[in-house]
């Protein structure tokens, strides 16, 4: 396996331009999360794989076990200039036969990359966050492209509150929310943005829009999203941020905890334990 990993990597940074690859019947992998830099823990890896895995079981795509396709997330550093840079790249590698000769070779037929600058190396949560926003950004260009090579439905997106409220099953007005709270012994939790919120957007798809960030807020809670500008919410939840979150008793309707601003995935799955 280290020499899988290390022919991955040395393979890939000898590909400069960018190239086309077709995701065709890929019905199984095996996955590989490997971090190559000291810069982030290898305890980070758990939320890599989760994140990964949760992708490839809306794609269909089966990780069970071995198979000689794998697809590898690979997380390491580069310098550009003084600036020193994180990588994150997604590849497939496979046996393949040449045509001329049936000779067998280890290709790659899939290969994406994303990076971001670290402006401070000691800010650990700031590098963790960039290496999510990467891993997100990079499994949603995949899984576009696998389910337009695949002729597959395209995945449920949300304009707006209303949307979002829709698709998640989220309460948009707050009495309403409270009786059923009430009504099932579960409390609240509010998600308040507002309109121009891109960390609310941010917050909604890589966060909450998560199946087991949904399963879990829906076992506990009685979720609601109101909308700061629109003025329909109680006056004392209120916030000169957003998005931030409340998690309302629903008996006597006291706030029990307060997240203001972005959380991320493991984060905000630590809280609602």
């Amino acid at each position: 396996m280290k020499f899988l990993i290390a022919l991955l990597l040395s393979v890939s940074t000898l590909l400069n331009a960018e190239s086309f690859f077709v995701l065709n019947n890929i019905k199984k992998v095996y996955p590989v999360i490997e971090i190559q830099t000291d810069k982030i823990d290898q305890s980070y890896k758990t939320t890599i794989r989760s994140t990964m895995e949760e992708t490839l079981k809306e794609l269909g795509i089966d990780t069970s076990g071995y198979d000689p396709r794998s697809l590898a997330l690979l997380v390491y550093h580069s310098y550009a200039g003084e600036t020193l840079m994180i990588q994150t790249e997604l590849i497939i590698g496979e046996e393949l036969r040449r045509l001329d000769d049936g000779e067998k070779v280890f290709g790659l037929t899939y290969q994406d990359r994303e990076r971001f600058a670290v402006t401070d190396i000691n800010d650990t949560e700031s590098i963790h966050e960039g290496v999510e926003d990467s891993v997100d950004a990079i499994l949603s260009r995949f899984a576009e492209q696998y389910r337009d090579d695949n002729k597959l439905k395209p995945k449920m997106t949300h304009t707006g509150d209303q949307g979002f409220a829709q698709m998640m099953q989220y309460e948009t007005d707050y009495q309403t929310a409270l009786q059923k709270a009430k009504k099932t012994g579960k409390n609240l939790m509010l998600v308040l943005t507002t309109n121009y919120c891109p960390w609310c957007r941010k917050f909604e798809t890589n966060v909450l829009q998560k199946e087991e960030v949904n399963r879990a807020v829906h076992e506990k809670y009685v979720p609601l999203v109101l909308n700061r500008d629109e003025k329909k919410f109680p006056e004392q939840f209120t916030s000169t941020f957003t998005p931030v979150i409340y998690f309302i008793d629903a008996t006597d309707e006291k706030v029990l905890h307060k997240v203001t601003g972005y959380s991320q995935r493991e984060e905000f799955m630590y809280l609602l334990k």
